[in-house]
């Protein structure tokens, strides 16, 4: 790494052609069009999601198929060093997880922060429209779940070291399939 070093960021799917998967086209592109005049490839969230551009992860290991396979994803580490978002902060209402949750089963049942709708949030300021607790009924009734970003994307619980544990694991595989940097 050294400053001479270039990055592009892109989405997955910014460069299309047809029916073929974009992560494919991607990969032709930088090969044809820019070669070695860059050095590494972030691109944006790749994983399938719910909502905001890929930042609200339905699968932290599976690519959106609508893009590719994790073989076009290896395909672009064998000329470019690879960045990968680890959206560690919350994950999709849509994830299985989120499902586990709202059935109370583990793992995901104590994956998630929940609050009492009586805490005092004033001091809290962010830039958002969207409540900061998101009521969600449960198969214990109604828990109240924290949503830094939006109602879609709810905030991982890093009290319970099974979350830290479960993002050093996605860590690790996205190193086996190429990822060199993590953001």
């Amino acid at each position: 790494w050294s400053e001479q070093d270039i990055y592009l960021i892109t989405y997955g799917d910014s460069v299309i052609d047809g029916e073929i998967k974009p992560l494919s086209v991607l990969n032709e592109f930088l090969k044809s069009q820019l070669g070695k005049m860059i050095s590494t490839v972030h691109i944006l969230p790749y994983f399938p999601f719910s909502s905001d551009d890929g930042f609200s992860v339905i699968d932290y290991l599976q690519v959106n198929p609508a893009l590719g396979t994790w073989g076009d994803i290896r395909a672009i580490t064998e000329n470019y060093r690879l960045m990968t978002d680890l959206v560690i902060n919350h994950a999709s209402r849509e994830s299985l997880w989120f499902a586990d949750f709202v059935s109370g089963t583990q793992p995901g049942r104590d994956y998630f922060i929940e609050e009492e709708p009586e805490t005092d949030l004033a001091m809290i300021t962010r830039p958002r429209n969207s409540p900061l607790l998101v009521p969600t009924q449960t198969r214990r009734g109604t828990r109240y779940v924290w949503a830094t970003f939006s109602e879609d994307q709810i905030d991982l619980n890093f009290k319970n070291p099974d979350i830290l544990i479960k993002m050093v694991d996605i860590v690790l595989f996205y190193l086996t399939q190429g990822t060199s940097v993590i953001r």
